[in-house]
């Protein structure tokens, strides 16, 4: 066999063996990337590592993290804990970010899953913003990328700093480590 024969029927046999071991599928509006049946979220993982290169969380002078026992931090937590009671009463710091008028809290409680949860002072007073609060798993989308897009898209005004520098721990959020593990076709961890 010539070599240019051989090399046409390897690069052939290549790439009919990648096509059927990885594919593109769409969910919820969006592309996953599917090798042998495991799905990622590549773009999202390329997101999330451009938004770490790209943002200087140290440099940004008004932006704040808050200590739990400071006096805005303890209006804030009480806020919270009154929002959707009973439940929310247990409420407790992982991390509390302000900028300006905003805030992004994130919160444990004893019977509710984490939280991420925006608020704004307004009047004097912080106010949750409702459709801005993200509870739950983003499998199998990348935890960092979906949620940050998530509380943007939700509360317009954020500012971006803030919300590029709010830490989304992909252990209580995501799929996997670094959000780019895999996930079954079901959604659920292999």
């Amino acid at each position: 066999m010539k070599r240019h024969v051989a090399a046409i029927v390897a690069l052939v046999t290549a790439v009919l063996v990648v096509d059927s071991h990885v594919d593109w599928v769409s969910q919820d509006g969006g592309k996953l990337l599917e090798v042998n049946g495991q799905r990622f979220d590549l773009r999202g993982w390329v997101a999330e590592q451009t938004r770490s290169w790209q943002s200087d969380c140290q440099a940004w002078t008004p932006l704040t993290t808050l200590p739990p026992n400071s006096p805005t931090a303890q209006a804030i937590l009480l806020v919270i804990q009154q929002h959707s009671l009973p439940d929310s009463r247990s409420a407790r710091w992982l991390q509390l970010l302000q900028q300006d008028d905003w805030s992004v809290a994130e919160v444990a409680f004893e019977t509710l899953n984490p939280s991420l949860v925006v608020l704004r002072l307004q009047g004097g007073q912080w106010r949750v913003q409702d459709q801005a609060v993200w509870s739950g798993s983003t499998a199998p989308w990348h935890s960092g990328d979906l949620v940050r897009r998530y509380l943007r898209e939700n509360a317009p005004g954020l500012p971006k700093a803030l919300i590029d520098c709010v830490s989304v721990d992909p252990k209580r959020y995501g799929p996997g480590p670094g959000g780019l593990g895999p996930v079954s076709a079901l959604g659920t961890k292999p």
